[in-house]
C-alpha cells in the first residue's frame, strides 16, 4: 500500500479544530494566519505599534484559554467577531490601566485614550472581505509547504494568475483534467482548513 502524498491527507481536520484541541502546530498556524488581522484592527483603533503588538499577544493568550467555548454553530457567531470581542476587551483593559496612571501635562491619559481608541464599534475596524482575503492569502502561504510543487503550480497558474487550464496543461505536459484536479485539490484543502472561520 502506497503512503498518502503530501497533498492528499486521508482525513483532515480544520485549523480551528486542531487549535481548539490544543495542537501546538495548529495554534501556531492560527496565530500566523489571524495575528496580522488582529494587529491591524488594534492599530486602526489608534494604538501605537508596540502597544498593538502587546495587545495582540494578550488577545491570543485569552483566546487560547477560551477557544474551546467558541461555538461556530451558534446563530450569528463568527470567529472574526469572537476574536474582535476579545481584542476589544483587551484594548479596554489597557485603556483602563493607562487611565490609572498619573496625568501628563494638562490632560489625563484617560481622556487621551478615550479620544484615540475608537472602541464603540460592534465590528472590527476593517471590512470583512478584506479580512477574509488576508486570512486566505496567509493560509495559502502556509499550505504551500505541504503541497507538491507541480500541484501548487497548476493551482496558482489557473486560480491566481487566471491562465486557461488548457494552456497550463500544455505547458506542464499533463492533461487538462490533471490541471482541474490539482486546482480542486488545493481549493478543497483551503476550504477544509478554513472551516469554522467564515
Amino acid at each position: 500500500m502506497n503512503p498518502p502524498t503530501r497533498d492528499e491527507p486521508s482525513t483532515h481536520r480544520s485549523l480551528l479544530d486542531r487549535a481548539r484541541d490544543g495542537n501546538d502546530d495548529g495554534w501556531r498556524m492560527l496565530v500566523q494566519v489571524y495575528g496580522p488581522v488582529v494587529y491591524g484592527w488594534i492599530r486602526r483603533c489608534g494604538v501605537q505599534s508596540a502597544d498593538a503588538a502587546d495587545i495582540m499577544q494578550e488577545t491570543f493568550l485569552s483566546a487560547s484559554k477560551s477557544l474551546a467555548h467558541f461555538d461556530a454553530e451558534r446563530t450569528g457567531a463568527t470567529f472574526r467577531g469572537w476574536l474582535w470581542t476579545i481584542a476589544k476587551h483587551k484594548l479596554r483593559d489597557r485603556q483602563r490601566a493607562e487611565a490609572r496612571e498619573p496625568a501628563q501635562g494638562n490632560e489625563s491619559i484617560e481622556k487621551l485614550a478615550a479620544e484615540q481608541w475608537h472602541l464603540d464599534d460592534a465590528d472590527p475596524p476593517s471590512e470583512i472581505d478584506d479580512d477574509l482575503q488576508s486570512v486566505r492569502i496567509r493560509m495559502l502561504e502556509l499550505l504551500r509547504t505541504s503541497i507538491q510543487p507541480r500541484t501548487w503550480q497548476m493551482f496558482w497558474r489557473t486560480a491566481v494568475d487566471g491562465c486557461d487550464p488548457g494552456d497550463v496543461a500544455d505547458e506542464m505536459n499533463v492533461s487538462r483534467w490533471t490541471v482541474y484536479k490539482a486546482r480542486a485539490r488545493v481549493l478543497q484543502r483551503l476550504r477544509e482548513e478554513m472551516c469554522g472561520f467564515e
